[in-house]
């Protein structure tokens, strides 16, 4: 009885809820190449991390209901308007359910770089496997995460702006 007891139990660690079954994925290691994933913006367009090729990304892993998420975003902003025209772009990967939450947000705090939507944590979990909000990587030219951020910063400041120029000023 014990031993098919551990067999259910490990049967469903395995194969999970549903049967549906649990990968082993780890977050993208500084030094590989960032997953290339797919999703819609807020408009309905279909946009694709591969279309950045060539330019310094900022992708960043946020919800609405997340307090430090929507703390950093004004400076993320910031950031972006200061350095988009440096071939530096921004994605934000909400992992909302609401999607008018993240409209009313973005239009709410004036948010200019693209914001994408991940209802079903598809991004979020298959392919990045976020554990925590907000969560960055900054990718660079070539597709490679050259760091990883876990919690708030302050992308306006002295540090951040060093980092992304130094990214910036790599051919």
């Amino acid at each position: 009885m014990r031993y098919i007891l551990c067999l259910i139990v490990l049967a469903f660690t395995i194969l999970g809820e549903g049967g549906k079954a649990y990968s082993a994925v780890t977050a993208p290691e500084v030094g590989k190449y960032a997953p290339v994933f797919d999703l819609k913006d807020i408009n309905g367009k279909k946009v694709s991390l591969s279309e950045f090729k060539g330019k310094v990304v900022l992708l960043n892993f946020w919800a609405t209901t997340c307090g430090p998420c929507k703390t950093e975003m004004p400076s993320m902003n910031n950031i972006y308007k200061a350095l988009k025209d440096r071939d530096f772009v921004v994605l934000a990967v909400s992992s909302d359910t609401s999607e008018s939450a993240v409209i009313s947000f973005v239009s709410e705090k004036g948010i200019s770089f693209p914001v994408l939507l991940d209802k079903d944590k598809e991004v979020y979990f298959d392919d990045y496997a976020i554990i925590g909000l907000p969560t960055s990587f900054l990718i660079d030219r070539s597709g490679v995460v050259a760091e990883k951020f876990i919690g708030e910063r302050d992308w306006d400041s002295p540090e951040m702006k060093n980092k992304i120029a130094s990214l910036l000023n790599r051919r």
